[in-house]
């Protein structure tokens, strides 16, 4: 890949540092980005769109482009991502939060703004169509509805899903770094990668 910078949204309170950030920055990329906390966390959710969508460089949109969200950070990117252009590059989102969650065990629940909105605009066709998009979710997992994971992937043309039988949110480390070595990497930098 000629660009070897990614675009990270991490969830709420990850840092670019850690998680995804230290999977990514090991393989050989820097990363731009924003985090979840403190100034950007207590924005209103236009802001944080219109602030994501400063971020995105239009001489960076290109084939070469990678944008990468998990969790809160993935809605955020899906949010910007459905006004504005189609996107030429790939999109990675891990465990993403795609509208209301309900815990298995009716404990936890989960409500993002504006989380009809993106069903509507998927739903009609309207979102705008990435060259490519890969949602990684567990089949346990309470922020992610696997099925309604299921429902917008069918509905975003160039999406795959994989669901990961017994995980939660967290996907692991070890199925993290190989879904990121799969993403990043052409098929000849992929075998040096360890």
């Amino acid at each position: 890949m000629a660009n070897k910078r990614i675009y990270l949204l991490p969830g709420r309170g990850e840092s670019l540092g850690a998680g995804l950030g230290r999977l990514i920055t090991k393989m050989g990329y820097s990363i731009q980005g924003r985090e979840i906390v403190s100034y950007f966390a207590r924005l209103r959710f236009a802001e944080q769109l219109a602030l994501i969508r400063s971020d995105l460089d239009p001489d960076s949109w290109n084939t070469d482009a990678r944008l990468i969200g998990r969790s809160y950070g993935a809605y955020l990117l899906l949010h910007t991502l459905a006004d504005m252009e189609h996107f030429p590059g790939k999109i990675l989102l891990c465990s993403p939060v795609l509208g209301a969650a309900i815990a298995q065990n009716g404990f936890y629940g989960s409500r993002p703004p504006r989380a009809e909105k993106l069903l509507k605009i998927t739903e009609s066709s309207e979102f705008p169509a990435p060259s490519y998009m890969e949602i990684h979710t567990g089949a346990e997992d309470n922020g992610c509805d696997p099925l309604l994971a299921k429902h917008l992937a069918s509905l975003i043309p160039n999406t795959t899903l994989e669901t990961v039988p017994g995980a939660g949110h967290d996907l692991g480390e070890d199925y993290t770094r190989g879904t990121l070595r799969e993403f990043l990497c052409d098929e000849l930098d992929s075998a040096s990668i360890k």
